[in-house]
C-alpha cells in the first residue's frame, strides 16, 4: 500500500474528527492570537486564508476533473477538505471577534447569527461543501466581509459609499475567479447560472443587513461606556458619581437602575470611542425613552460630537439630559445610524440613594 492510500484510508477513516478539529483549531488560533496581533498583520493574516481557501477550491475542482495530477496534487487534494476547513473556520471566528466588537449585540445580531451559522453549517453540511456553488458561495460572503473590514481602515472613513465599494470589489474578484475555473472545469462551468443567483443573493442580503443597520459600523468599537448621577474631568481622567454596583445576575438579566432624589435630575452617560489613528467621525449619543402608551421608544435628544482616532482606548465623550422616571436607553451610533453599543437603564425615583465616588 502506498503513502498516498495510507493517507486516503486514514482520512476515510477519520473524516469525522479531521474536519471539525480543522473548524475548531481555526476557531481557536484566532481566539488565543487576535487580540496580540497589531491590525495591519492581522490582515495580511487573513487574506492569507483567503488565497489559501481559493487555491483549495481550485484544486478541489481542477483535481475531480484531472486537468491537474501529480503526486503533489494527489496529496493536495486528499487534504484540501480539511485545509478548507481550517480556513474557513480561521476566517468567520476572525469576523466574529471583530463584527461582536464593532456593534451593540442587540443591534447587529442577525449578521453575527450568519457568521456564527456558517461555522456551525460549514461542518454540519460538510458533505454538501464540496459542491461548487456552496464553496464559492461562502468564499463570496468571506471577502465581502474581509473587504468591509480592510477598506475603512485603508480610506478612514466609513459610510455607504465605502461598503457598496467593497461589495463591488467582492463581486469582481469572485466573477474572475468563477470566469477563471469555468475554462478548465465543467463542474464550475455547469453552475453559472446557480453560482448567479446564490452570489446575487448574497450580495442583496448584505446590503439589506447593511441599510437596516445590522452590519455593525467596523472598525469603530466601544472601549467603555456608563450611566452617572455626575461626571467631572480631572488630570488624571474623569472622575464619576455612580451607585453601588448591582449583582451580576441582575446586569445581564435586566436593565441598570439609576435612583433619583426628585422628579427630575440630570443623568450622565459617558463613553470611549475608539477608531483608527487619522479617523474622525461624526457620532451621537441618541436618548430615548419607552413610551408605555405606544409600547416603542422615542427618541428625545440627539447629541452629536466627533470621534477623533489613534487613542486605543477610545475617544472619551459624554452627554447629560435631565431624566424623569421611566425606561431609557441611549444609543452610541454613527451619523448613518449604525449602532457602536447601546447601554438601557431604568431611572427610579427614591429618596436614599447610595451613591459611589470612583475614578476612571
Amino acid at each position: 500500500m502506498t503513502k498516498l492510500e495510507k493517507l486516503r484510508r486514514f482520512y476515510n477513516r477519520y473524516e469525522r474528527y479531521l474536519i471539525p478539529g480543522a473548524l475548531v483549531f481555526g476557531f481557536i488560533t484566532d481566539v488565543l492570537t487576535f487580540d496580540f496581533l497589531d491590525f495591519n498583520l492581522a490582515m495580511l493574516l487573513l487574506l492569507g486564508q483567503l488565497l489559501l481557501v481559493g487555491a483549495n477550491i481550485s484544486v478541489i475542482n481542477l483535481y475531480e476533473e484531472k486537468v491537474v495530477s501529480g503526486k503533489i496534487f494527489s496529496y493536495w487534494r486528499v487534504l484540501a477538505p480539511v485545509l478548507l476547513q481550517y480556513s474557513f473556520g480561521n476566517l468567520f471566528s476572525a469576523f466574529l471577534i471583530f463584527y461582536s466588537h464593532s456593534g451593540s449585540l442587540f443591534a447587529s445580531w442577525p449578521f453575527i447569527v450568519i457568521v456564527v451559522f456558517l461555522m456551525i453549517g460549514n461542518e454540519v453540511f460538510r458533505k454538501y461543501n464540496v459542491r461548487p456553488t456552496i464553496q464559492i458561495g461562502v468564499y463570496f460572503f468571506a471577502i465581502f466581509s474581509y473587504l468591509n473590514i480592510l477598506l475603512p481602515h485603508l480610506l478612514k472613513d466609513l459610510g455607504a459609499g465605502i461598503f457598496i465599494a467593497s461589495g463591488l470589489i467582492a463581486l469582481f474578484l469572485v466573477t474572475l475567479f468563477i470566469h477563471i475555473l469555468s475554462i478548465y472545469t465543467f463542474r464550475v462551468d455547469d453552475k453559472k447560472r446557480a453560482l448567479s443567483f446564490c452570489i446575487g443573493g448574497i450580495f442583496c442580503l448584505m446590503n439589506f443587513l447593511y441599510f437596516f443597520n445590522f452590519i455593525p459600523p467596523i472598525p469603530l468599537s466601544m472601549r467603555e461606556i456608563g450611566v452617572y448621577h455626575d461626571i467631572e474631568r480631572v488630570d488624571s481622567g474623569y472622575r464619576v458619581v455612580t451607585e453601588k454596583d448591582d449583582p451580576l445576575w441582575r446586569s445581564l438579566l435586566f436593565y441598570e437602575r439609576r435612583h433619583i432624589p426628585s422628579e427630575t435630575q440630570i443623568i450622565y452617560v459617558f463613553s470611549a470611542v475608539y477608531a483608527p489613528e487619522e479617523m474622525e467621525l461624526e457620532v451621537a449619543h441618541e436618548w430615548q425613552r419607552f413610551n408605555e402608551q405606544k409600547r416603542k421608544f422615542e427618541t428625545i435628544a440627539e447629541i452629536p460630537f466627533t470621534v477623533r482616532g489613534g487613542n486605543d482606548e477610545g475617544y472619551n465623550w459624554f452627554t447629560y439630559y435631565n431624566a424623569y422616571p421611566g425606561r431609557w436607553r441611549v444609543n452610541v451610533r454613527t451619523r448613518e445610524g449604525h449602532i457602536i453599543e447601546r447601554r438601557d437603564f431604568y431611572v427610579i425615583r427614591e429618596q436614599e440613594v447610595p451613591r459611589i465616588i470612583k475614578e476612571i
